[in-house]
């Protein structure tokens, strides 16, 4: 049975073509009219540029574009880990980032991010894990699904750590960029020699369905070893993808702008929300990106409350054990303009039937 709210989305609302094609006159008709030859080998110089100066010190040969970060990923651990390396993960995390590695034969390390410690990443425990020789460490900031977001000092120490262990890093930085008044950009290939960012237009452009993401690194020698990898499968994006990119690049404030007030509608339904029913959920506010991780006090877990509201009023969520992180909480995506109403339905829900 479909669900037909989902309270744990973690993509903002998404954009239809329609609605994106209006943002430039003229941009329909483009679309329809241009030659479906074979596009340009790693995309267009015109969006790897638009991508490269999002970034301090990274040029277009250091910036790749790919079909989706799910592209990104795979073209990463197939590149760059081999069996037998070490790799620490930062947890709970979307679970592609232990499923790649340990397909590659690698050892996977969890670095597990705690409630007792508000989520936040121990340090010197990651300190302590690097002390035996380790390939790559994960990390997504803002943290999917927690929410969690370093400030300065933090990353500075976490850099310190990275450079004095010489392992390399992705930096998953998906959720990045929402709300546009929030915490700054992490962008760690810029502030780390050896380090990759991950990042595209899913999550906070609303822009999921059209499959582009991008790396970008100053480790000249880790992308050339993506480059190669990609060259192998598809080194190409589709020329209609590329246009509908370079569109959405050119107006990409505007679309987190939008999404920013789609956030805000939800964030202040969320507030009223759980503090009327603080018997039942222990909530706090994301503190960058559009995801939180409440934990829930009432009868059973998540994956059976989650099972509930689907069966009952249509209601999908994300329990913990989604994220291999027990059964006491769940995600929630605070960018569809379906959030405060799928909150009424849980509050019917939560009143009426528990």
């Amino acid at each position: 049975m479909g669900a037909g709210y989902k309270l744990s989305a973690s993509a903002a609302e998404p954009m239809g073509l329609e609605e994106l094609l209006a943002m430039e006159p003229g941009a329909s008709d483009m679309l329809t009219k241009f030659a479906l030859d074979y596009p340009r080998r790693y995309g267009p110089d015109e969006l790897r540029e638009k991508i490269a100066a999002k970034y301090e010190g990274i040029d277009t040969d250091s910036a790749l574009i790919t079909s989706g970060v799910d592209e990104g990923l795979g073209l990463l651990f197939v590149s760059l880990v081999e069996p037998g390396d070490r790799v620490v993960i930062l947890t709970p995390c979307y679970t592609p980032h232990l499923d790649l590695p340990r397909w590659r034969g690698a050892t996977v390390v969890p670095w597990s991010a705690r409630e007792e410690n508000d989520w936040i990443p121990g340090l010197d425990e990651l300190r302590s894990l690097l002390r035996d020789r380790t390939k790559l460490v994960v990390a997504t900031f803002p943290q999917n699904p927690t929410g969690f977001m370093p400030d300065d000092d933090y990353m500075a120490e976490f850099i310190n750590i990275l450079r004095d262990s010489g392992a390399l890093l992705l930096s998953d930085e998906i959720y990045a960029g929402l709300p546009i008044d929030g915490a700054p950009l992490p962008n760690l290939a810029c502030r780390h020699e050896r380090a990759i960012s991950l990042h595209g237009l899913s999550k906070t452009c609303g822009l999921p369905g059209l499959r582009v993401g991008w790396l970008v690194t100053r480790d000249q020698a880790a992308m050339n070893a993506i480059k190669e990898s990609k060259n192998l499968f598809n080194a190409y994006l589709p020329a209609p993808i590329e246009f509908l990119t370079g569109l959405a690049l050119r107006h990409e404030q505007e679309l987190k702008s939008r999404n920013s007030d789609i956030f805000a509608t939800s964030l202040k339904a969320a507030n009223s929300f759980f503090k009327r029913h603080d018997n039942l959920f222990a909530w706090s506010p994301p503190e960058a990106g559009v995801l939180s991780f409440p934990r829930w006090l009432g009868p059973g877990g998540t994956k059976e409350l989650s099972d509930r509201l689907i069966e009952e009023v249509s209601i999908a969520l994300a329990p913990s054990l989604c994220f291999d992180a027990g059964d006491n909480h769940f995600r929630v995506g605070l960018c569809r303009r379906s959030f405060p109403e799928a909150l009424e339905r849980l509050d019917d829900f939560c009143t009426t039937k528990l």
